[in-house]
């Protein structure tokens, strides 16, 4: 009994005869078919649709009438669909004796019909002989090295084989290695990039420490390093930019001790030099000053010679009043110390010179602390300091102004006078030299230049020091600092002791 589909055949472009002419053609061996061992075949019934020949013996009736046998058709497109998915190897479904079942377009493949010859790649070679087990070889069908691949598929008898050309396999392996050098050699490049990104990061702001190492090292300790990330190079940034701060100060201070000490040492070698000059000087100038007096005496009233005699006497006096400043300049004459209360000197300096200042139209203000500043010291000589202090003030405020005298306890203790003005004020390029013996502003004849040497001599022997501050248009401010003692140490009020004449001495500016 046969039965088939008709329309199926019709698409295939086969009629139900051709179909029936090649299965008992000898195209299925029916008569040789048993229940146990299936026939699968290609046939080639048609060239439109590429089938498999699948045929099967169901098993006898209980009277033995053998069994129907079923036979099929299986299209080959979904499985040809397979060859998509690799361009590289070919693929294959064989048959027990290695005959290609499936093949790729490209093999000639033809099934036996008949008894005919298959004209197809044979893998009878290739495929195992014993157990049916997967495997992989190399060799050598017809003159081309292949590299194959096969496995047995379920229990009909069936392999599948994958195969390639061996110089394709290697040429893909080829591709490969080369892509893989690319991809290595574009990652070391990104790799190298962000090494040298990081080395840069990293050794850029250590080169900025080495050269700022240099600059300190060559005494220029204003540098200047730029701010980083808060991590421990830019903490070691910010430790530098400290240190270079700290080190600037440090090196400002020495050099201001420095100069202090060659301002000392210069005022120390002058002194002793004017020493010498004065006491060579002194007593020819004394001499002479007698011998003026006695002429001056001996003189008829109306004798031009009395003019004479006194110019020559008055211009002695002012000689000699220059040497005695010099000596004291020089510390050749020391004045003797006694407890005292600094207020009460500051306050009759200015009384003293208020008359003299107010005509020149300079009001002189004082401002006293509440504490009483007991020093120990020579009132005359301090009060001397403060009289030059105060008639320079005076001389710089030609247009008047204020002079503001200031008392007040440091820490220490110390006590502190200053003397401000608001005159013009001291230009920044000798304010340095306002100290220095003979140094004047003030035009000729108006000042010898000994008055700020000789309070400087009289300060430092009161074991105290004096600085001045001063800005041009502004205004200039003196500060004598002075050491305090306790109260406990101070003698009693001079008034209680006999009624002493006080020599009030005013210095030549």
């Amino acid at each position: 009994r046969n039965i088939f589909l008709s329309r199926a055949l019709t698409n295939s472009g086969l009629t139900v005869d051709q179909v029936h002419a090649a299965y008992l053609g000898g195209g299925v061996p029916l008569d040789g078919l048993v229940p146990e061992k299936p026939f699968l075949g290609r046939l080639g019934l048609s060239g439109k649709v590429p089938t498999f020949t699948l045929a099967v013996r169901a098993f006898p009736g209980t009277d033995g009438t053998p069994g129907p046998a079923l036979v099929a058709e299986f299209p080959l497109d979904r499985l040809y669909a397979m060859r998509g998915e690799s361009r590289l190897f070919e693929i294959y479904v064989t048959d027990s004796k290695g005959h290609p079942l499936i093949a790729p377009t490209s093999a000639p493949v033809k099934a036996s019909v008949g008894g005919g010859t298959v004209e197809t790649p044979v893998f009878a070679g290739l495929l195992p002989k014993t157990a049916a087990t997967a495997g992989t070889r190399e060799y050598d069908p017809g003159g081309v090295p292949m590299l194959a691949a096969y496995a047995p598929a379920g229990n009909l008898g069936l392999w599948a084989v994958v195969q390639i050309p061996k110089a394709r396999a290697f040429e893909a392996a080829r591709r490969l290695v080369t892509r893989s050098l690319v991809i290595a050699g574009l990652v070391g490049l990104a790799a190298l990039g962000l090494v040298v990104l990081l080395a840069s990061s990293i050794t850029k702001p250590l080169l900025l420490l080495i050269r700022a190492t240099e600059q300190i090292g060559q005494g220029q300790f204003d540098i200047q390093i730029p701010a980083s990330a808060g991590d421990e190079i830019g903490d070691l940034g910010a430790r530098f930019r400290r240190m270079g701060e700290e080190l600037g100060a440090r090196e400002a201070a020495l050099q201001d001790a420095n100069r202090r000490v060659v301002e000392s040492e210069k005022m120390s070698a002058i002194g002793q030099l004017g020493a010498g000059i004065a006491h060579e000087v002194k007593n020819p100038l004394t001499s002479i000053r007698g011998y003026a007096q006695m002429g001056l005496r001996k003189a008829p009233a109306d004798s031009p010679l009395r003019e004479y005699f006194q110019t020559i006497e008055r211009e002695t006096g002012r000689s000699l009043e220059i040497l005695k400043n010099l000596l004291r300049f020089s510390r050749q004459e020391t004045a003797e110390m006694s407890p005292m209360e600094l207020n009460a000197v500051v306050e009759d300096t200015v009384k003293l010179v208020t008359h003299q200042l107010g005509m020149k139209n300079v009001e002189v203000v004082a401002s006293l602390s509440e504490q009483p500043l007991h020093v120990v010291g020579n009132p005359n000589q301090i009060e001397q300091v403060l009289l030059n202090l105060m008639m320079n003030a005076g001389d710089a405020m030609e247009s008047g102004g204020t002079v503001t005298v200031t008392t007040k306890l440091l820490p220490g203790p110390k006590a502190a006078i200053q003397v401000a003005d608001t005159g013009g004020g001291i230009p920044p390029e000798i304010v340095g030299r306002v100290f220095d013996p003979f140094f004047t502003t003030k035009p000729v004849g108006k000042g010898t230049g000994l008055g700020l040497s000789v309070s400087y001599g009289i300060v430092k022997e009161h074991k105290g020091d004096i600085t001045v501050k001063s800005k041009v248009g502004t205004g200039t401010t003196f500060t004598i600092v002075i050491p305090a003692v306790a109260q406990s140490r101070v003698e009693k009020p001079r008034a209680a002791a006999a009624p002493e004449k006080k020599l009030r001495v005013i210095n030549l500016r």
